[in-house]
């Protein structure tokens, strides 16, 4: 905890989405590093945004008067519309300068654990754009998630009656705000040229099952069953002297695991919501016989910008491995329960916005731990 307003500071930017504790202290001490006169320009285009910037009436898209620039363009294709989550995903279409339609915005996606239904995003303004009978097609760009994956389906079962031509992109929206061009249809079809544009990730082609994604959800699942044996054995008294080289070897196995999570591509389940696993698991003797064996080098310093004047903010190694153990067993919960698909969209899921950042720390930490007692073993037995 910081003093008074550098405190508020960082938890504001911590409700920023995309932004956690330590992003949120990295953005505040780089604020407070930064020109006065940069702080102040900051400040005032926060200002100006919130006095000028709108929602157009039309699509949804940010727009500084009524209607955006695109839907003022006189010659956009009126028969195409193509639904995003975002306004950021407009941009995204627009940067591959190849779609000629218009735009509707949803403002966002449905989300059952987080509350948002139907009814919460701009379904509704759709319908209404659409009940004149002067669009005929439909290209529903939502996110390639569990989320954007529901809300295609939705919207694509409410149109139904309408008799539109529905298609989705191939492949959708990746990091970064790439867009595959080609569409394919809700039920599965080919393409204008008859090429089959069906994904070929695993799971695409098995009914929804997942058995294409058996072998790396068995493969996590033994990893992550490995870290935890390792990890809780080391907390429970075992490893001696070499606690801190056995934790490094652990850490970066199960990063490897994270690393093939990231590699590969969206793991998305059927449905639209994840089933209950059931309570949490209780970490604490976990946490605290590691602390325990750790003592003396349990806590550690994260220096977020090299380059400015701050001080590193305090972190402990007890705490980051049982982040990582909690989700390594929320997902272990879904595999154990005969839904490897679930096991791995939540692990590859966690690992892109918790565990990875998390055991990344820790093994920096770990291996700073390691150099540092080897260069003094190295400076004892050097001959004088």
């Amino acid at each position: 905890m910081y003093e008074g307003v550098v405190q508020s500071l960082i938890d504001e930017l911590g409700r920023l989405p995309g932004v956690g504790p330590k992003g949120a202290q990295r953005i505040a001490f780089h604020l407070l590093g930064s020109d006065p006169a940069d702080l102040r320009r900051l400040a005032a285009v926060l200002v100006e945004v919130t006095e000028r910037v709108r929602f157009c009436r039309i699509c949804g898209n940010v727009a500084e008067e009524e209607e955006c620039r695109i839907c003022r363009d006189p010659r956009r294709d009126l028969s195409v519309i193509c639904v995003v989550e975002e306004p950021k995903d407009v941009a995204a279409v627009e940067k591959i300068r190849e779609f000629r339609g218009r735009y509707h915005v949803l403002g966002g996606a449905i989300s059952p654990i987080d509350g948002i239904g139907p009814e919460d995003l701009r379904t509704r303004e759709l319908m209404v754009r659409l009940s004149d009978g002067s669009v005929t097609e439909l290209i529903l760009a939502t996110d390639p998630n569990l989320e954007g994956e529901a809300t295609a389906t939705y919207l694509a079962r409410l149109v139904k009656p309408l008799g539109l031509r529905v298609t989705r992109p191939a492949s959708g929206f990746r990091s970064g705000g790439t867009w595959s061009t080609p569409t394919r249809s809700r039920s599965g079809g080919r393409s204008k040229d008859g090429g089959c544009l069906m994904s070929s990730a695993p799971g695409a082609h098995d009914g929804g099952s997942g058995d294409g994604w058996h072998p790396l959800a068995q493969r996590v699942a033994g990893q992550a069953r490995d870290f935890l044996d390792g990890v809780g054995a080391l907390a429970s008294g075992e490893g001696g002297d070499e606690m801190v080289p056995l934790l490094l070897l652990e850490v970066s196995q199960i990063l490897l695991a994270g690393a093939q999570l990231g590699a590969s591509k969206d793991v998305i389940p059927p449905g639209n919501w994840e089933p209950d696993v059931g309570a949490d698991p209780d970490l604490d003797v976990l946490r605290g016989g590691l602390a325990v064996r750790l003592a003396g080098c349990d806590e550690y310093g994260d220096l977020f910008d090299p380059y400015a004047d701050s001080r590193p903010t305090r972190f402990r190694l007890s705490d980051d491995l049982a982040a990582v153990a909690a989700d390594l067993i929320h997902g272990l919960q879904h595999y154990e329960a005969g839904r490897p698909l679930e096991a791995l969209w939540w692990w590859q899921y966690s690992y892109v916005n918790h565990w990875g950042t998390h055991g990344g720390a820790a093994l920096r930490a770990l291996h700073a731990i390691v150099a540092h007692a080897l260069l003094d073993v190295a400076e004892e037995v050097t001959p004088g």
